[in-house]
């Protein structure tokens, strides 16, 4: 319960019906031990999705770094 109150994006809806948007994290760690057969593999194609996204982040601020490196007195 506490990595889901983490993850979750704490937006709050004013319906009832309608449940919260999540974040993928918080999608992935609430539905994957209850899922099965197709859901599985939909909740493991999204966590590929959210580390392709990360790593693709990570790669481009990297590259701004070291693209300034030299002008900011950084080691």
């Amino acid at each position: 319960m506490a990595v889901a109150l983490v993850l979750s994006s704490g937006v709050l809806t004013a319906s009832l019906i309608q449940t919260g948007n999540q974040t993928i994290a918080a999608e992935i760690a609430l539905n994957f031990p209850e899922a099965s057969g197709l859901k599985v593999s939909t909740l493991i194609a999204a966590g590929l999705v959210l580390f392709v996204i990360t790593l693709g982040v990570n790669m481009i601020a990297r590259w701004i770094i070291s693209r300034h490196k030299e002008f900011s007195g950084a080691n």
